[in-house]
């Protein structure tokens, strides 16, 4: 009895999330009641694989697609949107004057953030690294032509600061230039969403 309760569960969370897949408006889960039992990641783990079963390819990459978005924060959202075009950003890691293997102080430090207008530019090392992550940009070499926007980076507080802490003694911390743009999956994102 005890199991046939446990299955049923996993059926009525596996038809809500996919009511949820069908209709992201609802965004809001019901409250859950005392009765229920509180979703574990053994519960979640068997609705998805339920719900892989059922799952056209759209389906899936709607599932994606909706994954990704969710998980973007909107200073996050302003920077694929200025992406989308497929531009090219500077981007610079400071890091330690080592031998062998660098020590970072910072990485992803990019213009794109003010370029975008996000509303907190001094975090955009952070949402880099997060959408890097997430598959939706990607980092290149450096460019050559872009030593102007280098140059401007160098004066940001952020990048300032990093050279700073990454200053060992009278050896001054290493800019290593790279470029950032939008991914293949990030294009076929902003394509699906806009």
């Amino acid at each position: 009895l005890p199991l046939l309760a446990d299955v049923e569960r996993t059926a009525v969370q596996a038809v809500r999330q996919h009511l949820h897949a069908l209709d992201p408006q609802q965004a809001i889960e019901p409250a859950q009641s005392e009765e229920q039992t509180p979703l574990t990641p053994t519960l979640l783990l068997r609705a998805l694989l339920d719900r892989s079963m059922y799952t056209s390819p759209d389906g899936s990459r709607d599932a994606l697609y909706l994954n990704l978005l969710h998980s973007l924060v909107p200073d996050e959202a302003r920077i694929l949107a200025a992406l989308s075009d497929g531009s090219a950003y500077p981007v610079v890691h400071i890091a330690e004057p080592t031998a062998g293997n660098p020590v970072y102080v910072l990485k992803n430090a990019s213009t794109v953030g003010r370029a975008s207008g996000v509303a907190l530019p001094q975090n955009t090392p952070l949402y880099l690294t997060r959408m890097i992550g997430l598959g939706i940009a990607e980092i290149g070499p450096g460019a050559a032509a872009m030593s102007d926007e280098y140059d401007i980076l160098r004066t940001d507080s952020t990048v300032r600061a990093a050279l700073a802490l990454g200053r060992r003694g009278v050896r001054a911390a290493r800019v290593v230039r790279r470029t950032v743009r939008i991914s293949d999956l990030g294009r076929e994102l902003w394509e699906a969403a806009k």
